[in-house]
């Protein structure tokens, strides 16, 4: 299994250097990404007949005319949640305030899952073939959400860089709604990487779930029987 680097970027300290001067900010704003992982789950306790349907996110590589069988599959999830802290201050001589980023965290968690047939689980060869492939899918998932923890966190540095970091001087009744945007823009800067990192993810999962490495898993046991399509050629 690949490492998880619990701290792939640390954090990024910056100081605004175009800030109005009415408006400067007083600490380094901090950005920090952290990416995440629960503890794997192997789920054994289904049939082979369930997982047949099963909607699964790469596409098939055999042909249209061939039978296939689900052993097993990934069902892992990434997920992400941006937490915005901002801090403020009152003009100097001004019935106003300056509004700047204090501390952005962004967190990036897997949430790892297998699910294999309890028939495949009951026959110890094919059960460690499909974990085995199974296992490419989880180590993908760590080596993106790695890989993405790094770009998270320059894309949001460069978007509010842009920016200065600080808002201000802001008249009292414009506060909230000034507040809101910039909180909101850390939001659409994170959105937009996921979005890239969703598109990365879905290639390097369907580069696994290719035809030599079903051919490879299926060479590793030639003596076990789907009891799908036993159940198949019975009827």
């Amino acid at each position: 299994m690949l490492p998880f680097d619990p701290l792939t970027i640390g954090s990024l300290l910056v100081m605004a250097s175009s800030a109005p001067s009415a408006c400067q900010i007083p600490k380094a704003a901090e950005i920090s990404v952290v990416p995440k992982t629960q503890e794997l789950v192997i789920d054994t306790s289904r049939s082979a007949a369930s997982l047949q349907g099963q909607s699964i996110d790469t596409i098939n590589p055999y042909g249209y005319n061939s039978t296939t069988h689900t052993n097993g599959f990934m069902e892992g999830q990434i997920s992400m949640r941006s937490e915005v802290s901002l801090d403020y201050k009152q003009a100097l001589r001004m019935n106003a305030f300056c509004l700047w980023y204090d501390k952005v965290k962004i967190e990036i968690e897997i949430t790892p899952k297998i699910v294999i047939a309890k028939e495949v689980a009951a026959d110890r060869c094919m059960y460690k073939a499909v974990l085995e492939h199974e296992m490419k899918h989880i180590n993908a998932d760590r080596i993106i959400v790695n890989k993405y923890a790094q770009t998270f966190g320059k894309k949001v540095f460069d978007g509010l860089q842009q920016r200065g970091f600080i808002a201000g001087p802001i008249a009292p009744e414009d506060t909230e709604q000034i507040s809101n945007r910039m909180k909101k823009t850390v939001g659409q800067l994170v959105e937009l990487e996921y979005k890239k990192m969703e598109i990365e993810r879905s290639e390097a999962q369907q580069a696994i779930d290719n035809l030599e490495e079903y051919k490879r898993v299926q060479a590793l046991c030639p003596d076990y029987k789907s009891p799908v399509a036993a159940s198949r050629s019975s009827r």
